[in-house]
Parts: C-alpha cells; structure tokens; sequence
C-alpha cells in the first residue's frame, strides 16, 4: 500500500515540474524569478490574527512566456515556483511547527504554484494589471485560481505581486487548534507573491 502511494505522488508531480532540456526559441520571452522573491501568508484565529512569511525565494527561477497566443487572449507560461515548507516562519516557533504540521511537510515538503497563463507579459503589466490563471500545489492536492498581479519597475526589474484569498479546506486540510479547541484557526488565508522579475538576456 505504502508502494501504491508513492507511485501515485511521483505520478502527479509529473505534471509539475517541467522537463530539464527546455529548448528556448524566438516565440519565447524568458524572464528571471529572483532568489529574493517572497510569499506571504495572512490568517486569522478566534482571538487574534497572525502571519507567516518566506522571506527569500532562495533560488533563481524562470518565468517562460509562449508569445505565439494562437488567436488566445492569454499567453501560456512555463513555470514552477517551489517553496519549502520548512522556510515559513510565523513569527512564533509553535505557530510555525503547527502550520507546518497542518500543511503536512513531511509527506509534502514543498508548496508549488504553477503559474499556467496570462493575459499580460511581465513588462506589459508595469503600470497596471495582469490577469493569470495559477495552480497551487500543497499538502498532495492541487486548486486553480484566477490571480491578479500588480506590475512596476523596481530598481531596473519587474516587482510582480498576486494575492488571493484561499481556504484551508480548499485543499482538504483541517485548521490547527490548541488548547482543546480554545484557539482556532479560521479556514480563511490570504496569500500574497511578491516576485522580482528580470528579463534574461
């Protein structure tokens, strides 16, 4: 059974991670993702609010865009942020060890957002909006949302913000409590991304 299980999870992350010998061509715009790029979680409990960070992305990253949309009013994006599970730090060892407890990091070490389109490049946002449609990959489930990023230049790159309420039982877990229950976490977290993009050259 243990077997079963782990050939499944290797099977579902295939669709995640993308092939190593991406060959890039003239109908693809290749952007950067800084090591020092960031996620953000807000949350709420029945007495108090708290939030818990991952300060640095801690890797460079690509962002590839299709510039062939094909009569689409979206461009198709190549890209797969991981984030460990054991870099959030909400401020309070306990906290920390319990939403990573919640979020199942032994199984499930890292939180992967797919970022599968938009309606604007990177540097077309600047100033603006763009519209993308964005998988998140966490604790062995997957949702899609619909996200609006923020763009503006940003000491000569693109900083790049999305934010998005989700649910913890968008993802079938279950909100930590303490104390019996006394403390509860609501099932509601607002989840920002602040990526520092930079064209490659």
């Amino acid at each position: 059974m243990q077997i079963l299980t782990l050939i499944l999870l290797i099977l579902s992350w295939l669709d995640y991670f993308p092939s190593a010998d991406i060959n890039y061509s003239a109908d693809q715009e290749v952007w950067l993702v800084s090591a020092s790029s960031s996620l953000r979680v807000d949350g709420k409990t029945n007495i108090n609010s708290f939030n818990c960070v991952v300060s640095s992305y801690g890797k460079i990253d690509t962002l590839i865009c299709d510039l062939n949309k094909s009569g689409l009013p979206y461009y198709k994006i190549n890209s797969i942020l991981e984030i460990p599970v054991v870099n959030f730090d909400c401020h309070h060892n306990i906290m920390t060890k319990d939403l990573q407890k919640t979020l199942k990091m032994k199984e499930y070490p890292s939180m992967l957002i797919d970022i599968k389109s938009l309606n604007k490049l990177p540097k077309e946002a600047v100033g603006g909006y763009s519209l993308g449609e964005v998988k998140i990959f966490l604790a062995g489930t997957n949702k899609t949302y619909s996200i609006q990023f923020s763009g503006k230049n940003y000491i000569n790159q693109i900083e790049f913000v999305g934010s998005k309420t989700i649910l913890f039982s968008d993802f079938g877990l279950k909100p930590p409590s303490k104390l019996g229950g006394a403390i509860k976490v609501k099932d509601e977290l607002d989840v920002e991304v602040r990526l520092y993009l930079k064209r490659a050259d």
